[in-house]
């Protein structure tokens, strides 16, 4: 004798339907899960550009940060350089000496990809190049992001990333 239980057609037909039921329930939770499996490597990719962004954006601060120290540093002896120069101008009857304009820093974005802090204004930047402020700089980097984060633009390499700087610059301008 066996010791398997026999079942009958009608209990087994009705169990499949049954597994039917709570497989059309899965279906579509597991086809939302699938879709969001295969959508990993578009998401990585989209912040790896952004998290190239970001690097650039830091890169960018360090410089203009050095820059600024430096400009301060400049901006102070001249200050002082023109109050000893207003001492002998006066010693001497004459009129003191203008103080010296302060220098305004900014990103310089040129169309060759090259992006470094400079000052607004310097007659000799390269042709083409963009000057904004740090700030707008900033605000350019995010823009960038948000559109590599949305999947509207997808870089092919890093060599891209200050091209596509620059042409945001250039299309707010």
């Amino acid at each position: 004798m066996s010791s398997q239980r026999e079942r009958s057609l009608d209990s087994l037909l009705g169990e499949i339907r049954e597994l039917k039921e709570r497989m059309r329930q899965v279906f579509p939770s597991y086809v939302a899960s699938l879709k969001e499996l295969s959508s990993l490597p578009d998401e990585f990719e989209r912040y790896f550009w952004t998290s190239r962004v970001e690097a650039l954006l830091q890169m960018v601060k360090a410089d203009y940060d050095k820059l600024q120290a430096k400009a301060q540093k400049v901006e102070f002896v001249g200050k002082f350089m023109t109050i000893g120069i207003d001492m002998v101008l006066k010693a001497g009857g004459l009129e003191p000496a203008p103080p010296p304009e302060p220098v305004q820093l900014g990103i310089s974005i040129s169309p060759s990809g090259e992006i470094e802090p400079g000052w607004i204004g310097n007659p000799n930047r390269e042709p083409g190049a963009i000057i904004v402020t740090y700030e707008e700089f900033a605000a350019i980097a995010q823009r960038l992001k948000d559109e590599l984060l949305k999947g509207t633009i997808v870089p092919t390499s890093e060599d891209e990333i200050p091209e596509l700087v620059h042409h945001f610059a250039s299309s707010k301008k």
